[in-house]
């Protein structure tokens, strides 16, 4: 049975996509706030699928994340951390230390067990910009912490990341953890190629445009049918090169990779989220009210949720240390 046909995303997309979508008579409008220059930013999300805010994660918040990720790297087996190592899920318990040097290796959902990482997600530009283009508050399903370059092929993330209700109504920031080398392996993307005329849409099997269970393609089959689209339009890669503390937000729909890892002695400390709208989050993980004080965080006007699943023994000092 196909989950996900093609209507699937076509039918209710954001505001920003609709064929009619104009920034300045949503802006007249609606009443928004932002700490930037919120019409440049839509027109420009609008044409090239991703926005850029410099120097936008404050830097005390970021050592402090930090040191929750040393914390884990250092007492591994003391909790359950989720993890992926050489393509496979696992937990911190299950592996030898040493391995969570490896490259591509994930610590998954970090926001669900550190105050910290939840804080990062929700820094006030990703909120304020994309509760707008969502017209509902900018809620946290995905977080995905690298210690090193991940080299993925080329994808999109709707294909991956489509547990939310409207499957158009998804969208991710990279942030950096430390200044990016061109030789660590850094992300590229491609500006413009949000579009579905450009990107197409890739039938994973049965007509189905995400990789289910019984998909009948791969993701280097998927990788070559989007260069294939991008090199028709004519559209080259930006290769993402930040300081840190800024942030990169991009399109549910926008093609990236990891690059190749040019030095392997060098790191690349970076922190990815998957957003989605508070009315798109899942049913499922939903928690009930009355437990957000202790097991969420609402931070910038947008939301970060533990999974009803989460574990509180596995919860990292900053989550520990808001519990009173």
């Amino acid at each position: 049975m196909t989950n996900f046909p093609l209507n699937q995303w076509t039918k209710e997309v954001p505001w920003i996509d609709r064929p009619d979508a104009d920034v300045d008579s949503f802006l007249r409008e609606n009443k928004v706030e932002a700490n930037f220059d919120i019409r440049e930013k839509l027109l420009f999300w609008q044409q090239n699928g991703f926005v850029i805010f410099e120097n936008a994660v404050d830097s005390a918040l970021l050592d402090d994340f930090e040191a929750e990720i040393d914390f884990i790297r250092s007492n591994s087996h003391d909790r359950n951390i989720s993890i992926e190592l050489q393509g496979k899920q696992t937990y911190t318990r299950a592996v030898p230390a040493e391995k969570l040097n490896d490259p591509g290796v994930k610590f998954n959902h970090l926001h669900t067990v550190s105050r910290k990482a939840a804080e990062v997600s929700l820094a006030l530009p990703v909120s304020q910009f994309l509760g707008i283009v969502f017209e509902s508050p900018a809620t946290v399903t995905q977080s995905l912490t690298f210690w090193r370059g991940s080299q993925q092929p080329l994808h999109i993330d709707y294909p991956f990341v489509n547990r939310q209700k409207r499957l158009a109504y998804v969208a991710a920031s990279w942030i950096p953890l430390e200044d990016i080398s061109p030789d660590s392996g850094p992300l590229e993307y491609y500006p413009g190629a949000h579009k579905i005329a450009i990107s197409g849409f890739f039938d994973w099997g049965n007509g189905d445009i995400v990789k289910g269970a019984e998909a009948m393609q791969n993701s280097m089959e998927f990788a070559k049918f989007l260069e294939d689209r991008v090199v028709s339009a004519g559209i080259r890669p930006v290769v993402f090169c930040p300081k840190r503390g800024d942030i990169l937000v991009w399109h549910g729909n926008l093609p990236h990779s990891g690059t190749r890892i040019k030095d392997p002695t060098l790191t690349r400390k970076s922190y990815v989220t998957h957003y989605t709208s508070l009315a798109d989050y899942p049913d499922t993980w939903k928690i009930p009210e009355e437990q957000w004080a202790r097991r969420a965080v609402a931070l910038n006007k947008g939301y970060a949720f533990q999974f009803p699943w989460t574990n509180m023994a596995d919860t990292l000092p900053s989550w520990s240390a808001n519990q009173n």
